[in-house]
């Protein structure tokens, strides 16, 4: 695909492997979601569109259930009214690995291509891979140089949080009622939080999720799941 239409001058920079161009800047992080079939199909499932930065508050247009390679998508994250144009660069289809890259386009307070992969490597580990090669637009967005370096390896952190929980929490499908739960009341632990707000604890009398168990419960630091272990 040639670099018309995008910001850049290196498309495919994002694969794993390629070259990381002059000026613009690697980061990438690769963290484990478990193995089986099971696991894979439901990871394969995740990356085949656009649920990671849904399920952290981005709003996609079109939001294709499964990216497009070629097509071209406008990004939006919360409240913020900043619109991140991108467009799908490559769709990554192989026995063990799966998923896309997208490039940015003018407008986009970021310069480069980010992917977004599900990986399976010999011994049956399944791993979640993202990698950003970017830098900062230039214009007035050089003003913001500060905050949006910062921001870059928060959102990057968020995408393997959000691609555990949507990979490791359920194996039911990502649209329906899922989805509508998931914008009403978030993807917090458990969804305690809410399920609170849909009801629960709010009656006369106090809500399943008022009050502590009555056996403290203990459980072994090799037990709790990376993403909730402090740095």
């Amino acid at each position: 695909m040639s670099a018309d239409g995008l910001s850049y001058d290196a498309p495919r920079a994002a694969r794993p492997g390629a070259a990381v161009p002059p000026g613009l800047r690697l980061r990438e992080q690769r963290v484990p979601l478990g193995e089986g079939e099971r696991i894979w199909r439901r990871a394969v499932e995740v990356v085949s569109g656009w649920a990671i930065k849904q399920a952290i508050g981005f709003t996609v247009t079109p939001d294709d259930p499964v990216v497009v390679e070629g097509r071209d998508y406008e990004t939006r994250y919360g409240w913020m009214r900043v619109h991140e144009p991108v467009r799908v660069i490559w769709v990554a289809d192989e026995p063990d690995r799966r998923g896309f890259g997208y490039g940015t386009r003018p407008g986009h307070p970021i310069t480069g291509e980010e992917c977004f992969l599900v990986e399976r490597d010999p011994d049956g580990s399944i791993w979640f891979v993202t990698r950003t090669v970017s830098r900062i637009s230039g214009g007035w967005w050089l003003v913001l140089w500060p905050g949006i370096r910062m921001l870059q390896p928060y959102f990057q952190r968020a995408y393997a949080r959000s691609a555990v929980r949507l990979v490791t929490e359920t194996d039911a499908p990502l649209g329906g009622l899922r989805r509508l739960r998931r914008r009403m009341v978030g993807g917090g632990p458990s969804g305690v939080e809410g399920i609170a707000k849909l009801g629960y604890g709010m009656g006369p009398e106090p809500g399943p999720f008022d009050k502590p168990p009555a056996v403290p419960i203990e459980l072994d630091a090799d037990d709790v799941p990376w993403e909730l272990r402090e740095e």
